[in-house]
Parts: C-alpha cells; structure tokens; sequence
C-alpha cells in the first residue's frame, strides 16, 4: 500500500466513495440553469487541451505539479457540470514528453478519497505504474517517475484505484501523456496546432448538468451522449493542410466504429505503442476502450465552406454523430507529409517459451463477477511469474456477448491471431489493449520487459475489470 489502504469491505463491494451522494456528484441550485438544445451537435468549437509546462527542467528531466481535485466544468451550454480533474480540467492537461528525457510528476491528491495514477501504455516500473492498490490518500501526493525510454507513442494517464475506475474516470480522471521522439520529425509528420489529441467518451446527464452514472456490471455504462475533449459533439475549424489525429477511446464500456464524412481516406499511422511499420490507408477503423489510433487526414483538396462529419457508425441515434471538421481558408505553405514508405522496424520478440490460455467469463453465483481463468482479482495472490526478457503467447478466449477491451500494465504486445479473421494491417503494430469480439479466440505476444515487477492485467470495460476482472503478474529477473 502507498499512503492509504482498503478495507476487507471496499474489496468486496467496489464501492463509490462515501463522500457522493447516490449516484451523481452533488450541485448547487446555483448551477441548474437551463441550456438551449445543449445536447445539438457541432454547436460548439473543439476544446484543445492546455499543455503542461514543467516547473522545472533541471537535472535532464522535467518536474511537473499536478493537483487532483474536485472542479467543475462546462460541459453542456449554460451549466457547470461537477467533476473530478487533473487541475481540476475535464479532460486532464496534456503532457509532451520526448524520448530519453525523464519525468517526474508530481501528483497531489485534493480529492475526499484514495486515488492514484497510471500512465497507460508506459514503459514504467513497478513502484509507478499506479498498480491498483498502491494509492495516495487525501492530503498526501507522490512523484511519479517516467524514463520515457521508449518509442514515440500516445499514451494517457488515469486513475487505477481499485473497485471505483468505472466512477472516476467517468467523472473526469484522464488526460494526454503524448510522448515523442526523432524518428517522429524524421517523418515530417503534422506538429503544433496541427497535431490533435481527441479523447472521445460517452456520458449520460441529470436535468441539473451533473453527470449521471449507472453501474451495469454485465453490458458496462452506456451514455447517450458523445463528448470530445469535454465538448458535445464539436465542430472544429481546419485549416487546408494535413492534420495529425491521436484517437483516445476514453469510454467506460462503448466501442466505436470511426468512419470521416462518406467514407474518405484516412491515413493511419499509429496504435496503442506507436508507430506502424508502414502506413494504412483506412475508411473506416474501429475503437476498443483505452485504444488508440492515430491518423493523418489531408484537407488540402477540400473547398472552403466544406463540411466533413466523423461518424460512429456502430452508434445508436444519439451516438453517431462524433464531430465535424469545417475547412477554412488559409495554411500557408504546407511542412508535413504524408508518408509513403516504411516508417520504423519493430524489433522481432524473442520465441515464445510458454503458451497460456485465458477464459474470459461471467460468475453469478455469489453476485455478478467477470472472470479470467476462472479467478477474480485478489491483492495478496500471484497468478502467472513470466521471466524479464521473454516473450509467451497469450490466448484470450471470449464466449460471452460482450467486447473485452484486454490490457497489460507496464509493457506491450503483438496480435498474432484472431478467430474472426485476419488480423488487419492497422493492428500489426505494438499495441497494450486488444479489443476480443464476442465469441472470438484472440491470440497476442507480450514481451516482459524492460522492468522487473508486479503489474496487473485486466478488462478495460471499466465495470468489467472493477468487478473483478483482473490478474496479477510478478516479471522475474
């Protein structure tokens, strides 16, 4: 434990804290005005998240202060919505890291309950991964430290405090660790005001604008509403260049299928540990929960005035509207490029030395439970020992009707097949988070490595894995 500890009780009950009040964050009467249409699409500019400057750079890394706190924020037009947020902004801000240069973030925790952190997709060890029960409790903070000794890559952070992610992150706790490095220049891909981070999650609302939340163990929260970075379906202006666009699924439970205008082009470039080998011109993509994709879109061949809408065509009517982009005049001289040829090599894992098998699945007989292999999460327990520096296969079976969004805490893996098909080139890269279709058989290949230590492996559907959907795993030296 760091700083704070959970009772038998709270194991048990994957509780909400004590200090909210049913199922939504209390609000003043003050804060209960009415909005016009707040819910219409594109009624309001994309939010563009402010950059976190480091308070200080010395020693060859960066200091960053971060407050965990309670705030509100508007969300819907004429209403300041309560959240919880990294500096109190819904999403957190954004953090641009490079490659071989170190971070310390200082994390303080404001809030009236245990939290802490957990930098998704990072190379991190142990001790600051933000493992589910090493938290912060109220009043104290701790220095998260990040090598950043990996790949350029869009990674996020999140709180990972046991039995109540499905709650905090719902309510505001995620925000953009954008890591870069060389080979990123090299490339001559989109920088500044035309690289985009757009944190896509659905959310449901009470008639004063607070948030509402309804536990759903089985299908996971269903919103009817889709936000980008905080914003109902926005629109945003675009200048006639290409854009770099970083797609974070920060949803509890939805998946996505992303679809621009009548099916355009887009070029992907990226997933969950960045870059692909090659690029893959893409009409469409799909988007698990803490999945990421990264795409280049050039709106050089558009007209002034036009109008491009980026679709969810795996919505229901409310959900399929995601944002629109409007092109405007202007750009100047373009400085990015569209790649063409290969753009990295990932290095070959090492052969696989064990082969495990995973049974993704649904207990009722004491209460609601997922399952992996048949186990729910226990702190005390260990169940798989891989060795630092191997590599194993990894089977996720899937027999229920439900998405599995899979994840691997501090290291990352490779698809090596699905049940459904072939796996699409999109997918070939290095990923942390595969998404298992009802009813598929999903094979991956992580790599242990590059730290020693005990991390966890769990369900991204946030209810899913709070409910116990969650292995632990020792990397030996």
């Amino acid at each position: 434990m760091r700083n704070g500890s959970y009772s038998i009780a709270l194991l048990c009950s994957f509780g909400t804290p004590s200090a909210l009040k049913g199922n939504r964050i209390t609000t003043s009467a003050a804060h209960r005005a009415q909005a016009r249409s707040p819910f219409a699409p594109f009624q309001r500019d994309l939010p563009v998240m402010p950059e976190l400057k480091p308070t200080s750079t010395r020693g060859g890394r960066d200091l960053y202060d971060v407050a965990i706190r309670d705030a509100t924020a508007e969300i819907l037009p004429g209403f300041q919505t309560p959240i919880y947020g990294y500096n109190g902004l819904y999403p957190g801000p954004t953090i641009r890291a490079r490659k071989g240069r170190p971070a310390i973030v200082r994390q303080r925790n404001r809030l009236s309950f245990d939290t802490n952190v957990h930098l998704h997709g990072g190379y991190v060890p142990s001790a600051h991964d933000g493992h589910p029960m090493d938290v912060i409790a109220p009043g104290a903070g701790f220095d998260y430290t990040y090598p950043n000794d990996q790949d350029g890559a869009f990674l996020w952070y999140h709180d990972h405090a046991h039995g109540r992610t499905s709650w905090t992150l719902y309510h505001g706790l995620v925000g953009a660790y954008l890591l870069g490095d060389e080979r990123e220049q090299d490339l001559e891909l989109p920088q500044g005001e035309y690289d985009v981070p757009l944190v896509l999650a659905d959310h449901a609302f009470n008639k004063d604008g607070s948030f509402r939340y309804a536990e759903n163990v089985d299908l996971g929260f269903r919103g009817d509403t889709l936000l980008v970075n905080g914003a109902v379906s926005p629109r945003m202006a675009v200048k006639r260049r290409i854009y770099r666009l970083r797609f974070l699924n920060a949803s509890n439970a939805r998946s996505y299928e992303l679809q621009l205008g009548q099916g355009r082009q887009m070029l992907q470039i990226a997933s969950d540990g960045g870059l692909l080998e090659s690029p893959v011109a893409r009409s469409s993509f799909p988007l698990h929960p803490a999945e990421r994709i990264e795409v280049l879109v050039d709106f050089r061949s558009f007209k002034p005035g036009s109008q491009l809408i980026l679709k969810n065509t795996a919505g229901e009517a409310t959900t399929t509207a995601v944002m629109r982009f409007d092109v405007v005049d202007g750009g100047g001289v373009e400085e990015a490029r569209m790649p063409q040829g290969p753009m990295r090599t990932i290095e070959a894992m090492p052969k696989p030395k064990v082969t495990r098998n995973w049974d993704l699945s649904l207990a009722t007989a004491s209460g609601i439970q997922w399952q992996i292999a048949n186990k729910g999460f226990d702190p005390v327990r260990i169940d798989v020992r891989p060795r630092l520096g191997t590599s194993e296969l990894w089977t996720w079976h899937n027999p229920s009707n439900r998405v599995h969004p899979m994840h691997l805490h501090g290291m990352l893996f490779r698809v090596v097949k699905r049940s459904s098909g072939t796996i699409h080139r999109g997918e070939r890269g290095l990923k942390d988070t595969v998404g298992v279709l009802a009813g598929e058989t999903v094979t991956v290949q992580p790599y242990f490595g590059p730290y020693a230590g005990r991390y966890v492996f769990h369900c991204h559907a946030l209810e899913h894995g709070d409910k116990a959907m969650m292995l632990q795993l020792e990397v030996d030296k």
